[in-house]
């Protein structure tokens, strides 16, 4: 990543706040994103760099809810692709590198393979329906964690509706390894976990999620949990990187963290 831009302007800071106030007085994920994607569209490529620039200090500040509805804006494509792009060469050419990772979508840091074992003895004679309607209802943990194991991103969708499930379970689902990046996926896009911190740095930590994934979770992780990804060799070199800066940010780099490949 380059080196950090000169700090955003205190007209980027104040239209920062204002966003932030109008975002959060909107019900629902949904109406945020769509209002933080007409909020940067009406704004030139330069200035709506500099305000997600100032959006993101807030994240580190315990504010995160206008640059999550930022990133959820991104990923269902509400800002068109001509504007991303403009934005990215803006925040790039500025040095916020802070906001240029939320635009990035590199490759998992390793790639998934299926695994050699032979499948499931229990799991194997049920159709696919069956296994998503289990998932959905059934109270055994075992098989709760049968089919968390099998992997199969349409199940998993379903059992992370399953009123049962606890956050425990949600965690080792997400730093489960290996696993298929389109399962960790489905974690990432249900609302009711990718919210839970421990749920999001699991899936920060985890090199078969993609890349952007944990890219995007950053600035709305606690601070606790950033030196610890900074140092953590097995995610994404612009993974650590990102981590590094954000804590620049709030106040200082880790302690012997670079940030490059190792």
């Amino acid at each position: 990543m380059p080196p950090r831009g000169r700090p955003t302007s205190p007209e980027a800071r104040a239209r920062a706040r204002a966003l932030a106030g109008r975002l959060r007085a909107l019900d629902g994920g949904a109406a945020r994103a769509l209002a933080a994607a007409r909020a940067l569209a009406a704004l030139e490529a330069a200035e709506a760099a500099a305000v997600v620039a100032a959006l993101v200090d807030l994240a580190t500040r315990g504010d995160p809810v206008a640059v999550v509805a930022v990133v959820q804006a991104l990923d269902r494509g509400a800002v068109p692709y001509e504007h991303r792009a403009s934005l990215y060469q803006a925040a790039t050419a500025r040095g916020l590198a802070e906001v240029a990772a939320l635009l990035l979508a590199p490759a998992p840091r390793i790639a998934w393979a299926p695994p050699p074992d032979k499948p499931d003895p229990r799991l194997a004679r049920l159709t696919l329906g069956h296994k998503k309607a289990m998932a959905r209802s059934d109270r055994d943990p075992d098989l709760l964690a049968r089919l968390a194991a099998e992997g199969e991103p349409v199940v998993v969708r379903e059992l992370l509706r399953n009123p049962r499930l606890t956050e425990d379970f949600a965690v080792r689902l997400a730093a489960r390894r290996p696993c298929r990046p389109e399962t960790l996926r489905c974690l990432y896009e249900d609302r009711r976990w990718r919210t839970r911190p421990r749920v999001a740095a699991a899936l920060a930590h985890n090199p078969y999620a993609e890349t952007e994934i944990a890219l995007k979770l950053l600035p709305a992780l606690p601070a606790k949990d950033l030196p610890r990804l900074a140092e953590d060799g097995a995610v994404h070199a612009l993974v650590r990187a990102a981590a590094i800066r954000l804590l620049e940010l709030r106040g200082g780099p880790p302690r012997g963290g670079e940030g490059g490949e190792t």
